[in-house]
């Protein structure tokens, strides 16, 4: 709704489209008695609701009912302990959904239901807050809870240096700290279903733009708390959930999520170059669970010779099921990538 209009005006409007989307038939006799204004009025807060898309008339004056226009919206704060996920998206926010491409659906249900169940089962805060709004471009879905942050807890659970390195596992996918419950592909594939998908925690931003194909390091100035998860995708898009799971499969008749992208700008710290093994041991860990590794190098200027070398020889050599794909490079990291593949095979 506009946000230059009164708070009475909000209360009224947001009492009509609450009216029909459950279903009541009479709303201005409703909203007449409720607030005690007349017909007249009802009826011109009404209209103003069909202009701005958030009601659609059908029929004519006398006869006429309304239904949900194209623009949905609803937040809902939740406590989180024993809180369904299932059960929320089914009873509260299904309307905002309701109508959409069967594509879109699918998608908006599998990263609605994915994230709030790790703000659940990982968060370890109380509160949730749930936020999804559809307007003629596009479904917005925002899921924000007051636990530890997960950088922090991913950070602390797997014993890295830095919550940074969180990002960059996140990236890899596979990536839960609690095995027996979890697969840890839900953040992977929601980030690549969605046209954009941001984390937020503490001072640090993940950043998933499906435009560039790439994911983000951010920094923020102000540490916000617990986690904030947005995403966001285009009304019209094609995207289909089954091809985004086929994409990081093994091949054509494999299902099993094999393959990953590790985008190399996401270990680069304050300005640091990859130079060294134990960057590149950092960058490799947990490579082991997948058979196909694409490094993408974009972002990535220079490498140095033992950094290459521990990726290209070492580890490659110990590891040749896995094969080790690098794209994205400059002419000057595919040239030291060049002199350590003649080593190796010298």
């Amino acid at each position: 709704m506009p946000k230059n209009i009164t708070k009475r005006t909000r209360t009224i409007r947001q009492y009509l489209i609450d009216a029909v989307r459950v279903g009541h038939q009479d709303v201005v006799q409703m909203a007449t008695d409720a607030f005690g204004i007349s017909r007249q009025s009802i009826h011109r807060h009404l209209s103003a609701l069909v202009d701005e898309g958030f009601l659609e008339a059908i029929g004519k004056t006398r006869s006429r009912r309304y239904t949900l226009g194209v623009i949905r919206a609803h937040v809902a704060r939740y406590p989180l302990e024993k809180l369904d996920e299932s059960l929320v998206h089914r009873r509260d926010f299904s309307f905002v959904f309701e109508g959409l491409p069967s594509n879109l659906s699918e998608i908006c249900h599998y990263g609605f239901t994915e994230i709030l169940n790790n703000a659940i089962d990982h968060s370890e805060g109380d509160e949730v807050v749930v936020v999804v709004k559809r307007s003629e471009e596009g479904v917005g879905i925002s899921i924000s809870d007051n636990g530890e942050g997960v950088f922090k807890r991913i950070a602390r659970l797997l014993e890295l240096n830095d919550p940074r390195e969180s990002l960059l596992e996140l990236s890899k996918g596979k990536l839960t700290t609690d095995p027996a419950n979890h697969t840890g592909q839900g953040i992977f594939f929601t980030s690549r279903s969605f046209d954009s998908f941001i984390i937020e925690s503490g001072e640090l931003a993940f950043d998933h733009d499906d435009n560039y194909k790439n994911d983000f390091l951010l920094h923020h100035e102000h540490e916000s708390e617990g986690t904030q998860v947005a995403m966001w995708i285009a009304i019209d898009s094609e995207k289909d959930l089954g091809a985004v799971f086929d994409e990081y499969s093994g091949g054509p008749d494999e299902y099993r999520f094999e393959k990953t992208v590790i985008p190399l700008r996401l270990a680069l710290y304050e300005g640091e170059t990859l130079v060294s093994r134990s960057q590149a041991k950092r960058i490799l860990n947990r490579v082991e669970k997948f058979r196909i590794v694409i490094l993408d190098f974009e972002g990535v200027d220079t490498i140095g010779q033992g950094f290459a070398d521990e990726v290209f020889r070492v580890f490659a050599s110990q590891h040749e099921e896995i094969e080790l794909i690098p794209v994205g490079a400059t002419t000057r990291v595919q040239q030291m990538i060049n002199r350590v593949h003649a080593d190796r095979f010298e």
